[in-house]
């Protein structure tokens, strides 16, 4: 991980520690429903709250998101490139204004993201939704859409996974507490085209994915 990389994440902690935020929430579990669609029910394993922090910290990593990498392409077809041998990708999942079940990076809406074969990369997730069903979390693996409600974990080929992170705590978004969660894994050697995702049910289904490209 970059100076940069260990300088935000050490500032989002030290933040969240200052604000005295606590870790634990309760789940319901069960059946959930949002923007109208019913979800499916909730995987075997169950979600870890993730790491919590204030508002202020959420918005020092959705700034990292938006800055990272390199915008390519043009008209619909827009991806991010990533480069170097250590990469840091934070996806935020339904941030404020955003479209329900989408990741967003680098202002962008579920793009395709390009990394080199071999990169050493962390991986962060920022739960920026509200309300029954909205934990999130992403996995990386060769399974293609279209998807069914309910997607097999492991899938084939899964190189990464977050566990599903809790959404935020209430519904004003500048006095909610937020969760993310983080992982680090290395790129496949050899090129090929995977595919990132959200693993709670309902999601992938709903369009909560993108393709995760190893270029040589």
């Amino acid at each position: 991980m970059n100076r940069m990389c260990k300088r935000i994440l050490a500032t989002v902690t030290a933040l969240a520690l200052i604000g005295g935020l606590a870790s634990g929430l309760v789940l319901a579990a069960g059946m959930g429903n949002m923007g109208g669609m019913k979800m499916g029910p909730m995987p075997m394993h169950l979600p870890k709250p993730g790491k919590p922090i204030s508002y202020a910290a959420a918005k020092l990593l959705i700034k990292y998101s938006n800055s990272a990498g390199m915008l390519m392409g043009h008209g619909k077809h827009k991806s991010v490139m990533f480069m170097g041998h250590h990469i840091h990708i934070v996806m935020v999942a339904v941030e404020p204004g955003s479209p329900d079940q989408t990741f967003e990076i680098h202002k962008l809406v579920d793009p395709e993201m390009t990394v080199p074969a071999g990169a050493a990369i962390t991986l962060t997730v920022l739960n920026m939704d509200y309300g029954p069903g909205t934990i999130h979390g992403v996995l990386i693996g060769k399974a293609k859409p279209p998807y069914k409600t309910i997607v097999p974990v492991p899938v084939p080929g899964q190189i990464a996974e977050i566990p599903l992170t809790m959404p935020r705590t209430a519904k004003s978004i500048k006095k909610s507490n937020y969760y993310f969660g983080t992982t680090t894994f290395k790129a496949p050697g050899t090129p090929g085209t995977y595919y990132y995702l959200c693993q709670m049910p309902g999601h992938a289904k709903a369009g909560m994915y993108g393709e995760f490209v190893v270029t040589p």
